[in-house]
């Protein structure tokens, strides 16, 4: 009797099988496509009509009114092959393997989130434009340098802006497209040459106030070129594979070489003035100013172009577009240019998502300081795979959705001899602690500074010993010592700063003296061992 009733179970349970898997054939959602749209030296206050500046950005706010802005996103580390290297490596930036831009390149035994996506969750993973990945080495004349060990799928890359123009012949693919266009010169030239003329005499004041406009026409335009290459990825991507694309656009970054159209969009406009600036006068300030809106409103341009295209291709609703940047731009607050220091200008980026049907909230405005390295813990998130062992990279996915409204108790940012913290207490309440090997880089004219001598006066034992993780003890058995690395010129001072970024974005007020109890507790928040006072 068992034999006949376990033989009259085989067709029903083949039954039960086979509407088992009809049902999750039936029910299961396809995984999301991505688009990373990641221009170089975006500062975050440039960001449309969120902020004090007459900037014409439609579809950059577009995407934050449909999807999530985060307000208060800063970098791992404001440097192109630094930053970019943190996002590749979902790791903090004393952890990623790049310290500098050409110190070396990405250490390709060292996993990407790029590869895992690749690999592991079966995306096809596009790049074009400079990611940086090897900066040192260049991606070669193809752009297929290290391209498949770094996890790429497809690629068309580049270098950045001078990185093109800094040898006597092309050596990666801008420069060998525009060598084989020719220019309308006597004696006849290309495109190349002009180009690397304008980049090399034509720009001045470290090459952020250019004497003419760009000579290019506009579909040689290297922001325009790159981000042309995207669309050319999508269209020739396989069928059937959810895909991951990044367009690395290499603007806004200097020079500020605009075309004549761009040149014509941005004139007459007025333009807030640097912070604590001393150099230029307002009217070069406002040149500047101009030409940085004008690179920002052409990518503003491209993203449209995007939006459109994966609407028309009926792809758009199953995509999670992010916009951000691998670092901001100083813009001559405290007469500081570039980006590379600890300051608001140079570590604050534009953030926004938007993928409404994969459940991305609508018009939500996040005041929580996150990190850009993030991005890979997200996207990984959404691929629905994990971050490789040794990444720190956590997801922004509850946040994007509405389940929470933090993913991280504070940040971090750091470059060559500083580091800092930033937490959120409240909205009126965001402290930056700042720990720097010697004088901050770009460190604001009329900010106070203050190596912490209160730190070094706490003598009594009893104090020493009283605060938490034995921070103070620490400090107390080497109080001559404290403030100082030794070197070998000799002694050189640590200095530490506090700000409150959400009442004083640009840092004009230093903190450190009157809120001595904060300092305390953040300076056991950062990166072990890079700062004395740190645990």
């Amino acid at each position: 009797p068992l034999r006949i009733c376990i033989m009259h179970m085989v067709p029903v349970l083949g039954f039960l099988v086979l509407l088992h898997n009809c049902v999750c054939a039936a029910t299961s959602v396809p995984k999301p496509n991505i688009l990373l749209i990641f221009p170089d030296q975006w500062r975050y206050d440039w960001g449309g009509s969120y902020y004090d500046v007459p900037i014409k950005t439609t579809n950059f706010e577009l995407i934050a009114e449909s999807g999530t802005m985060f307000r208060r996103a800063v970098v791992a580390s404001p440097l192109c092959a630094p930053s970019r290297g943190c996002l590749a490596a979902g790791r903090e930036y004393d952890m990623a393997g790049v310290p500098s831009n050409f110190d070396n390149d990405y250490p390709i035994n060292q996993t990407t989130f790029y590869k895992v996506l690749r690999d592991q969750a079966g995306y096809h993973v596009m790049t074009c434009g400079k990611d940086d990945l090897t900066k040192k080495s260049q991606p070669g004349l193809n752009g297929s340098y290290h391209a498949v060990e770094l996890g790429f799928s497809d690629w068309l890359r580049s270098s950045g802006k001078m990185d093109v123009v800094h040898t006597s012949q092309p050596h990666e693919p801008y420069g060998a497209f525009l060598n084989a266009v020719p220019a309308n010169t006597t004696p006849p030239t290309t495109l190349w040459d002009i180009h690397k003329k304008e980049y090399k005499s034509d720009c001045q004041w470290r090459s952020y106030v250019c004497n003419n406009s760009s000579p290019l026409p506009d579909f040689a335009y290297e922001d325009n070129w790159i981000a042309m290459n995207g669309l050319k990825l999508l269209q020739r991507k396989p069928a059937g594979k959810p895909w991951f694309l990044q367009v690395n656009i290499a603007g806004p970054h200097p020079p500020f070489a605009i075309t004549e159209n761009m040149t014509m969009t941005v004139r007459g406009r007025q333009f807030p003035l640097a912070t604590d600036h001393t150099t230029l006068t307002n009217n070069q300030q406002l040149v500047v100013r101009e030409d940085y809106a004008a690179e920002i409103e052409n990518i503003d341009r491209w993203i449209g172009m995007y939006l459109k295209y994966l609407n028309e291709t009926e792809q758009l609703d199953n995509t999670l577009v992010c916009v951000s940047s691998d670092h901001g731009e100083m813009l001559g607050d405290h007469d500081d240019w570039g980006k590379s220091q600890p300051w608001s200008g140079s570590v604050g980026v534009p953030l926004i998502c938007m993928g409404q049907k994969l459940g991305v909230r609508v018009g939500a405005k996040i005041e929580k300081p996150v990190t850009t390295m993030d991005l890979a813990g997200t996207f990984l998130d959404y691929a629905g795979v994990k971050p490789a062992d040794g990444m720190t990279t956590q997801s922004l996915r509850s946040i994007l959705e509405g389940n929470s409204d933090k993913n991280r108790a504070y940040v971090w940012s750091g470059l060559s001899n500083w580091r800092e913290v930033i937490q959120w207490k409240d909205n009126n309440t965001i402290y930056k602690l700042i720990c720097c090997n010697g004088t901050c880089p770009g460190q604001p004219k009329n900010t106070m500074t203050d190596e912490l001598d209160w730190l070094t006066d706490m003598t009594h034992e009893d104090d020493c010993n009283a605060y938490p993780l034995q921070l103070l003890p620490k400090i107390c058995k080497r109080l001559d010592k404290a403030m100082y690395t030794q070197t070998a010129g000799g002694q050189k001072k640590m200095t530490v700063l506090l700000y409150n970024v959400a009442e004083d974005p640009y840092e004009m007020k230093n903190l450190v003296k009157s809120e001595q109890p904060v300092v305390r507790d953040m300076l056991k928040l950062l990166p072990a061992g890079k700062c004395p006072y740190s645990v």
